[in-house]
């Protein structure tokens, strides 16, 4: 997840984005299943501790088949205040795959996380737990024989979070068990600051019961205007433990659209000072009693803002990089509508994104 902050019971404003684009998917090369290009079009919604999304993509040959999917999810997370957080979120999600290879599955995933900060550094453990059922329809040597598999999972990961310089890394290592096998996984990603834009990078190695996947991906994401977005993406995505689904090569690119966000105030975030590496926030006044401006540049440790102006305000230094930030009002999550970059993590809960430029 992108930041350790937040409350079920916060009153975040509700968002909703529509993405359209394009992908292209190859198999593994030992699964009888032809590449395909498909259109995409589909929308995200966060509100408060809600989020969902659902996406539909028409294969460009006939030959290939049509998919839908989607998802819906709560997450419930601790405050900011401290050095040690938790957290819970519960997703369930559908995906159905049409002719020539109908396959539907049903799942639901549980992931519980307990976290420790100390600096600008966070190491979490991480719980999974899943379970489903998926109904594949035979054609070819059974005659339309539907094949029914019930699909359970559960494991463990730890997961460390330091920042080097201009860069956000993530590390960690996963195992799992399911039904159909033993499951391990090494990992490390990071992002960093692109001209007006991010990029990030990660690698990925599994042991699974068929051997070794090596999996990596690259994004870019770039704003073209107050309510457009570009995402890039490349890599080889990785097995599903719970779906007993091998890696696969794919790419897209997507316009993501913000359909729906509150008016924006005055500008939330202004670079000053001599070599522009102090951050000014500025957050409307509506009568809270307490905010508190949280990022991964003050290791999520809250800064009391002060009321000015009919506006609660604070400076903070800030090196070059990519950063991810929020507010707590009156103890609650809150992320404005015209904070730059709004992102939506695995588990639902937005971030601002600040990027701050090398000198």
């Amino acid at each position: 997840m992108v930041g350790w902050v937040g409350s079920a019971h916060a009153q975040q404003e509700a968002r909703v984005f529509i993405d359209a684009g394009i992908s292209h998917a190859r198999p593994p090369a030992d699964v009888d299943i032809e590449p395909g290009t498909y259109g995409l079009l589909g929308g995200r919604f966060v509100a408060g501790p809600a989020f969902g999304s659902l996406y539909g993509a028409l294969a460009t040959d006939p030959d290939v088949a049509d998919w839908v999917g989607g998802q819906l999810g709560l997450w419930y997370q601790s405050s900011g205040a401290g050095r040690l957080g938790w957290a819970v979120t519960g997703v369930g999600s559908a995906f159905a795959l049409g002719d020539p290879s109908p396959y539907k599955a049903v799942m639901a995933r549980l992931i519980p996380e307990a976290q420790v900060r100390a600096g600008r550094t966070a190491v979490i453990l991480r719980g999974f737990g899943g379970i489903g059922r998926s109904d594949v329809t035979d054609a070819v040597s059974a005659g339309d024989t539907s094949i029914v598999t019930e699909l359970w999972m559960y494991g463990g990961g730890l997961e460390v979070t330091p920042s080097v310089g201009s860069y956000r890394i993530w590390t960690g290592a996963e195992a799992y068990d399911s039904q159909g096998g033993t499951y391990l996984a090494a990992y490390v990603r990071t992002v960093g600051p692109l001209m007006r834009g991010i990029w990030g990078a990660g690698f990925k190695l599994w042991d699974t019961p068929t051997g070794t996947e090596p999996t990596f991906n690259i994004t870019l994401t770039f704003p073209i205007g107050p309510r457009l977005s570009t995402e890039l993406t490349f890599g080889r995505s990785g097995p599903d433990p719970l779906l007993n689904s091998p890696a696969a090569v794919d790419g897209s690119f997507v316009v993501s659209w913000t359909a729906y966000a509150p008016s924006p105030p005055p500008p939330l975030i202004t670079l000053v000072g001599d070599d522009r590496n102090e951050v000014f926030f500025r957050l409307k006044d509506d009568g809270e009693d307490n905010v508190s401006l949280l990022g991964d540049f003050s290791a999520w440790e809250p800064i009391a803002m002060r009321r000015e102006d009919g506006h609660w305000v604070v400076t903070v230094p800030v090196p070059p990089g990519v950063y991810h930030f929020g507010f707590l009002v009156d103890g609650e999550w809150y992320v404005p509508a015209e904070a730059p970059g709004i992102v939506t993590d695995e588990f639902g809960q937005l971030n601002g994104t600040l990027v701050v430029p090398e000198k």
